[in-house]
């Protein structure tokens, strides 16, 4: 809204904003008819996160205002429902390598194509990532690290001393090469500040600081979406035998937090 320079009352945030951000989340609509969400508004600004009273709320922080990362983010909703119900082939895993899991998933989202989701806790088979190039996802004791790699095995044996608890690479099942170095780096960059909505990220920062060309960032944004659906789809289906199979969702005090982002479409 304040990109397309558009007048933004509090009762605009009220009725529309945070209704449609709770929509995002799973949360049920927020009571519009109590003093409750005008107060909300009022702590808001308290806090600086608004512009003061009498003034037209606007962001009060420069990242909200320039930062391109926020303005390409996948919608949560949409992110949620891509990951309800995919289309999902497993591949088979050699006996070496019996504490990784790996699945074919597609999405039901004609743009996107399929991608090959990978799942450990051990060190990562050089073969099964090799010429792959992808994003992952690590479990630390008491937060989540975003990556990206086309040596995924060589790339976490840098990662050791963070002592990850489990790990996730997703990657393009066919022509991964077409997927850019550019493309890649946008996709992490989105894919952290997705996250950071909702989850607690230990990267000291957002990945790439470049916008890249359009066609580029295209593929970031698709390959953003379905990377986190897939994410959830594992977060919610699967239960493996790993030590706190479960992500460190940011603590909140809303009824069915978080239970809510992932249980539901």
């Amino acid at each position: 809204m304040y990109i397309a320079q558009k007048e933004l009352r509090v009762q605009d945030i009220v009725t529309e904003q945070v209704q449609a951000a709770r929509t995002d989340l799973g949360l049920p609509l927020f009571n519009t008819t109590g003093g409750a969400a005008h107060d909300f508004i009022q702590k808001l600004r308290k806090q600086g996160l608004l512009s003061a009273k009498n003034t037209p709320p606007a962001p009060t922080e420069m990242i909200w205002k320039t930062e391109w990362r926020l303005l390409y983010l996948p919608s949560h909703r949409i992110v949620r429902q891509l990951s309800w119900s995919p289309v999902i082939d497993t591949v088979p895993i050699t006996s070496n390598e019996q504490t990784h899991h790996a699945f074919l998933i597609t999405v039901r989202d004609p743009a996107i194509p399929t991608f090959r989701v990978t799942v450990g806790k051990d060190m990562p088979n050089a073969n099964l990532f090799r010429h792959r190039r992808g994003l992952y996802f690590l479990r630390l004791e008491d937060s989540l690290y975003i990556g990206k790699s086309d040596e995924f095995h060589v790339r976490f044996s840098g990662h050791q001393q963070k002592k990850p608890l489990w790990w996730v690479f997703i990657a393009l099942e066919a022509h991964d090469t077409m997927f850019t170095l550019d493309a890649i780096s946008a996709a992490e960059s989105l894919l952290i500040s997705f996250w950071n909505e909702t989850t607690v990220i230990k990267n000291g920062n957002r990945g790439s600081d470049q916008r890249p060309a359009f066609l580029f960032l295209q593929q970031a944004v698709l390959f953003s979406m379905a990377a986190s659906a897939a994410f959830l789809w594992l977060l919610r289906t699967q239960v493996f035998d790993y030590t706190e199979w479960t992500i460190p969702f940011k603590s909140w005090r809303g009824a069915g937090w978080p239970q809510c982002y992932i249980d539901e479409q």
